[in-house]
C-alpha cells in the first residue's frame, strides 16, 4: 500500500471538504451531533491552515487523495489527533493506520498522543488500537445518542 502524506494548504480546502463531509455523513446520520465535522467546512479548515499549534496533511493513496488527517499541539509534549478522515471508497484498506503512523514519525519530543471517538464505533475502536492507542477509561458524553471514547498513546 503506498499512503502518502502532503502538507494541507488553503488550495486544498473545497477538496478535503467534500472528502470530510462524504467521510462523516453516515456518522452525522446517526448521532446528528452539531460540531459533527460533516456539518465544518471549508472555513475551519482554513482556521486550522493558519494555527501554529496545528498540522494538517492530505492523504494520498496511491496518486488519489482520499483523505485527511489533522494533529493539534498540545503544552508539554501531548499532541491530539484532532481529525482523521478517509473517502468511504477508501476505508477499511489501512489507509488511515497508515496515515496516522507516517504523521507520528513526524513529531518529535511527543510525550503522550491522544483521540477521542464515537464509543460504539468499532472500526474505529481497531485502527485505533492497532496503531498503539490505549482506552483510558474517560468518557465525554455528548448528547443522549453520543458518548466519545478517550483514547491516549503514551511514547
Amino acid at each position: 500500500m503506498n499512503i502518502m502524506l502532503v502538507k494541507a494548504t488553503a488550495d486544498d480546502v473545497n477538496e478535503l471538504d467534500t472528502i470530510q463531509k462524504s467521510a462523516f455523513k453516515g456518522l452525522y446520520e446517526i448521532y446528528h451531533d452539531e460540531k459533527s465535522p460533516f456539518l465544518k467546512g471549508t472555513s475551519e479548515m482554513l482556521t486550522w491552515l493558519s494555527m501554529d499549534n496545528l498540522y494538517y496533511w492530505k492523504i494520498y493513496y496511491g496518486n488519489t487523495l482520499c483523505g485527511g488527517i489533522a494533529y493539534y499541539i498540545r503544552p508539554e509534549g501531548e499532541h491530539y489527533l484532532a481529525r482523521v478522515y478517509i473517502d468511504p471508497s477508501f476505508q477499511r484498506k489501512g489507509v488511515a493506520k497508515q496515515a496516522i503512523l507516517l504523521c507520528e514519525k513526524e513529531f518529535t519530543n511527543v510525550v503522550k498522543y491522544t483521540l477521542d471517538f464515537p464509543i460504539n464505533q468499532t472500526a474505529n475502536k481497531n485502527c485505533y488500537e492497532s496503531v498503539g492507542y490505549v482506552d483510558t477509561g474517560k468518557r465525554e458524553k455528548i448528547s443522549d445518542k453520543l458518548t466519545l471514547a478517550i483514547y491516549e498513546k503514551i511514547v
